[in-house]
């Protein structure tokens, strides 16, 4: 599939999943039972930030991409964001486990793109030869308004400049 492009509707047939954040299973270690989010119940009359991670636990994803989004949730939540979600293909008690251990306190979703489905839907997940390979999801950012694509930054060297915190606060 080609990449999805600006004022385009979003698919919303794939359904993720994510762990919600809550006090009680606060610990790294303590994790709730995963829960569907439907993307149609989602986008409607909001505006949603997609930020897409190739893995959780990886080097540049959790040293240079997410973090600045956890600790900006407040500021992009002031500009009119009603959903924060980072995606990856990992499941849903990888990414919950990594949410908690980059200090997300709930304000962000960390859900589970399950075999990079949605990804690959829109045309940003990884190509790849070897099928023997856990399909991933690429380095991407989305702004979605009431259901269309207002922005969308793909990284295609390496690094995190399109899909980064700076470059999507300044696409709002």
């Amino acid at each position: 599939m080609s990449k999805i492009q600006l004022g385009e509707t979003v698919p919303t047939d794939i359904k993720l999943n994510y762990v919600p954040y809550t006090e009680e299973s606060s610990s790294i270690l303590a994790c709730s039972r995963p829960i569907e989010l439907d993307l149609s119940t989602v986008f409607p009359g909001k505006t949603v930030v997609i930020v897409s991670v190739p893995g959780a636990f990886t080097p540049t994803c959790t040293e240079s991409h997410i973090p600045a989004f956890v600790k900006g949730a407040a500021e992009l939540k002031a500009k009119g964001v009603s959903e924060i979600i980072v995606l990856s293909s990992n499941d849903a008690f990888v990414l919950s486990a990594w949410g908690k251990a980059l200090g997300d306190k709930g304000a962000i979703k960390f859900a589970c793109d399950p075999q990079a489905k949605f990804s690959t839907k829109i045309g940003l997940a990884i190509e790849q030869e070897d099928p023997n390979v856990f399909k991933r999801t690429s380095r991407y950012a989305l702004i979605v308004k009431d259901g269309k694509i207002h922005y969308v930054g793909q990284e295609l060297a390496g690094g995190v400049t399109v899909s980064g915190f700076d470059a999507v606060l300044k696409a709002l």
